[in-house]
């Protein structure tokens, strides 16, 4: 495995090789139960129906553009496509889910993802935020390669509608209740992710 700072957004990506050693790898992660034997890890998969309701998309129709997407649920992932259209002053897709379980302390979450290269945006939020309000950082989801990117509390802002909010709640990892993801930064054409896991750690 090798561990890259992402200099853009200060978290931390890792490259999972793929192989047959990534791929038993990727098994037995999908295999674990929520709460792993360390207490201080929590694990979640994004197919699983005890981790989340069901995922909602949200494209830029809802504000009169065209950009079309899909979620399809595989043995392994969440696959999130579509595609993205600047027309209409569109520009944006994305999906949401809630999460059913209550976090315990934390201070670092992991997301496990294959992409396509392009920069997608995670999206948290809780019940301290006001409505529309998201806390959010971006990740750039390496093209054909399983990645695990790593953030703190520190590395997410607080945006309404692409524009950050000041004097916004303090982020608590273990307040999180919906969980979502855009593809940023108005990346006009297509685009596709697969979402694995998510993983709590103190």
């Amino acid at each position: 495995m090798m561990a890259l700072l992402n200099t853009h957004n200060g978290h931390i990506s890792r490259i999972i090789q793929i192989g047959i050693h990534a791929a038993v790898g990727v098994i037995l992660l999908i295999s674990q139960p929520v709460w792993s034997a360390s207490e201080d890890t929590m694990l979640f998969h994004f197919t699983d129906p005890s981790h989340f309701t069901q995922w909602n998309i949200n494209n830029d129709t809802v504000m009169g553009g065209v950009s079309q997407s899909q979620i399809e649920l595989t043995q392994q992932a969440l696959l999130f496509t579509g595609t993205v259209s600047l027309e209409n002053n569109g520009g944006f897709a994305s999906i949401e889910s809630t999460l059913l379980h209550q976090i315990a302390d934390a201070s670092l979450l992991v997301i496990a993802v294959k992409g396509d290269g392009k920069t997608y945006q995670i999206r948290l939020k809780t019940p301290n935020l006001s409505y529309g309000e998201a806390y959010v950082a971006n990740f750039t989801a390496g093209a054909d390669t399983l990645t695990q990117h790593a953030f703190t509390p520190a590395d997410f802002t607080v945006s309404f509608r692409g524009r950050a909010v000041a004097n916004a709640p303090t982020l608590h990892l273990n307040d999180i209740n919906r969980v979502g993801f855009l593809v940023a930064q108005k990346q006009q054409g297509p685009f596709a992710i697969e979402l694995h896991s998510m993983q709590f750690d103190r």
